[in-house]
């Protein structure tokens, strides 16, 4: 099922569910009110709701345990909210002149996360699950800071908007507005203070599970092929299998999975040239004169009835043992006896063995990937190796034959600690509907009631928090379309 169908299905689910709901609602259905009043679920358009009362003691009696410890914590969360503000405001000004005024092909720095688009379907379930306890996290901050204040806590639940969960805690609101200000401000930056511990221990977590690993598995001693698509041009009886341990792509040496995604981007670039044997070159070379193509290449191949590749001698100028300018080479075989690389310059090579490199069409690169037990040689795009090929840093020992475990538990802390810093970062941004705004609020009032009166104060920052919303939203919204386009 592509991710389309599944949007599809879960909307159909979401109709069902509507449909009937407000069907049995207005015959008065006894049994189905009763089901949901016993189990606090509440159904709408696209959303499902689910709250309760249950965990509300365990909060409470959480809350009240440390009073001295939580002053201080959620004191030191105030100040840390409060330094992210003005960061995180600059982050998304700088994103959104880069994303409308600069043509940044390295990305931009804040992005939405939209699955198909910029999340493979894959790695869906990682993001649902991190989702989910970032927001449980976020909330059970506002709780703590809440009890602390002597803030009534009325329930707890979760709200899935279409296919994003999330947790919620629901306030007494009389008791919150009675609050003063500093107290207010700690308790809606409570919730962001508790992302940012929560990205911090993952994000060291995340540092230390190669060596908490390393008694298990081998670890930066290169790469194991964790899984290959049915589609990929590397998958074949010459190609890559599952399992393949991989400590090299031409002359990168690869030592771990960021090393393998580094090696094949760098490989985008310039075409890599090989140290090939003058015996080989004079024994299989088959070329033709010259032809200039469309694309101003040059070749000197008959493609008409051969594959092989035109290879240009890099030397010519030196006239070692004549060998010619051009030579038309079975590329997996003289890739094959090559022993060394010669891109960079001077392009050095041992005795007897001479710096040729590949003709190839835009994009197109030649890859040697050199495994444990053999050498794949690959003819075609990185790219098609980066999407349809699966890697893990942790290659088996003799007691465990399988990646899934440390590979499960490395993405888990990924976005873990991804998507908890940008729930930190979207929360103190002013915008309408999130703790920013209510932020923004306390803050307006704290440093501009005395100059510009309440209301004064109130129309500034509900201004802010509109024209922040509006950068967030186009931001978000360019982002996507530049993806999809």
């Amino acid at each position: 099922m592509d991710i389309t169908t599944g949007f599809i299905v879960i909307g159909v689910i979401h109709g069902v569910l509507y449909f009937f709901d407000n069907f049995f609602k207005t015959c008065a259905h006894y049994p189905y009110l009763k089901f949901l009043e016993g189990t606090g679920f509440q159904i709408s358009f696209l959303s499902i709701k689910w709250k309760t009362k249950a965990f509300n003691r365990v909060i409470i009696r959480w809350g009240n345990s440390r009073p001295r410890f939580l002053h201080l914590w959620f004191t030191l969360g105030l100040y840390a909210s409060l330094l992210l503000l003005p960061v995180s405001v600059l982050l998304l000004l700088y994103s959104f002149i880069q994303n409308v005024f600069v043509s940044a092909e390295g990305g931009v720095i804040i992005e939405p996360v939209v699955p198909g688009v910029n999340l493979p379907v894959s790695e869906l379930g990682y993001y649902s699950l991190t989702l989910v306890l970032c927001s449980i996290v976020h909330e059970l901050g506002h709780a703590l800071a809440a009890v602390l204040e002597n803030v009534n806590l009325i329930d707890t639940g979760a709200n899935i908007f279409y296919i994003l969960p999330v947790a919620y805690v629901s306030l007494s609101t009389e008791k919150f507005s009675s609050l003063n200000r500093k107290n207010v401000l700690k308790i809606l930056c409570a919730g962001i203070w508790h992302n940012l511990v929560l990205t911090l221990f993952a994000f060291l977590l995340f540092q230390a599970l190669p060596f908490i690993f390393s008694s298990f598995y081998h670890v930066n001693k290169g790469i194991t092929i964790a899984n290959i698509a049915k589609h990929s041009p590397l998958l074949g009886s010459k190609g890559l299998s599952v399992g393949d341990t991989v400590y090299r792509v031409n002359d990168c040496d690869i030592n771990d999975e960021n090393k393998w995604y580094s090696c094949l981007q760098s490989l985008e670039g310039p075409k890599p040239a090989f140290c090939i044997e003058s015996d080989v070159v004079h024994s299989l070379d088959e070329s033709i004169p010259l032809k200039h193509l469309e694309n101003g290449n040059l070749d000197c191949c008959d493609k008409e009835k051969s594959k092989n590749i035109c290879f240009e001698y890099l030397d010519s100028a030196d006239g070692v043992l004549e060998l010619p300018s051009h030579a038309c080479l079975p590329g997996r075989s003289v890739v094959e006896k090559s022993t060394n690389f010669c891109s960079a310059d001077p392009h050095a090579c041992p005795n007897g063995f001479y710096c040729f490199r590949p003709i190839l069409a835009n994009g197109t690169n030649l890859f040697k990937i050199i495994c444990e037990d053999k050498n794949v040689i690959y003819l075609g795009l990185a790219s098609d190796i980066y999407r349809t090929v699966e890697v893990s840093s942790y290659i088996p020992n003799i007691f465990f034959n399988s990646t899934v475990l440390p590979d499960v538990v490395t993405k888990f802390v990924k976005y873990t600690a991804v998507i908890s810093l940008g729930l930190a970062i979207v929360n103190v941004i002013p915008f309408i509907y999130m703790d920013g705004q209510h932020i923004a609020d306390v803050l307006g009032l704290i440093l501009l009631r005395k100059r510009c009166g309440k209301s004064g104060a109130r129309i500034i920052t509900v201004i802010i928090t509109w024209f922040f919303t509006f950068i967030l939203v186009i931001q978000c919204l360019l982002t996507i379309l530049k993806v999809l386009l």
